[in-house]
């Protein structure tokens, strides 16, 4: 059992596999937005035909891509802090959240805890609702879509640029993970997390 639970962090519970799901959600995303101005657009007007509001088809996919690439950057920052919470084969209940608000209020490492907190609640606010299904578990929980205006994006980049600096500095550094694993990452050439000139090269484990 020792040695499953060894496993189970070494090869994907510590906090790099975290930042490298992060980094394949926010590539996707990335590449999408890009997408954004020859995307469908879905105008909804009132009875008297005029607009109320107006999004972008890849808008959805977009804000629960970057959703999702936000939560796991955050618990990349929540592991390697607390490796306990990966320990004895399971994750703790204090990762098993998907609100980035709470998650990052965890966090003693993190950058712009206060300052960009308005971006982690716009890519937070449908990830259990509207940017997966198309209503709510009932009328109480459902709400409108928005669209993905540009400041929301230039924020979002932001953040993520700010992640990837502080999350490359962090596992440069021998990380002390339960059960004897323990480690370090190089990262050198290329970009993770839009943060330039990074590239992760998984260092030998010791």
């Amino acid at each position: 059992m020792t040695d499953k639970n060894k496993r189970f962090v070494e090869e994907y519970a510590n906090p790099h596999s975290w930042l490298l799901t992060a980094e394949n959600l926010h590539e996707q995303a990335t590449a999408l937005y890009r997408t954004r101005r020859q995307s469908s657009i879905v105008t909804k007007v009132d009875a008297n035909r005029r607009v109320i509001g107006e999004t972008r088809g890849v808008d959805k996919p977009v804000f629960l891509l970057c959703g999702f690439a936000l939560e796991n950057a955050i618990k990349a920052f929540l592991v390697y802090e607390h490796p306990e919470w990966v320990s004895n084969g399971q994750l703790s209940s204090k990762l098993k959240s998907h609100s980035l608000t709470k998650l990052q209020e965890r966090s003693n490492l993190i950058p712009y805890k206060r300052k960009y907190l308005w971006v982690l609640q716009a890519f937070e606010s449908g990830l259990d609702s509207w940017f997966r299904y198309p209503c709510g578990l009932n009328v109480a929980e459902t709400k409108q879509g928005e669209a993905l205006h540009e400041r929301y994006w230039a924020g979002y980049e932001r953040v993520m640029h700010s992640y990837g600096k502080r999350l490359t500095e962090l596992l440069n550094k021998y990380w002390n993970g339960p059960h004897g694993f323990g480690g370090r990452w190089e990262f050198r050439g290329g970009e993770t997390l839009g943060y330039k000139n990074i590239k992760v090269l998984k260092a030998p484990y010791r």
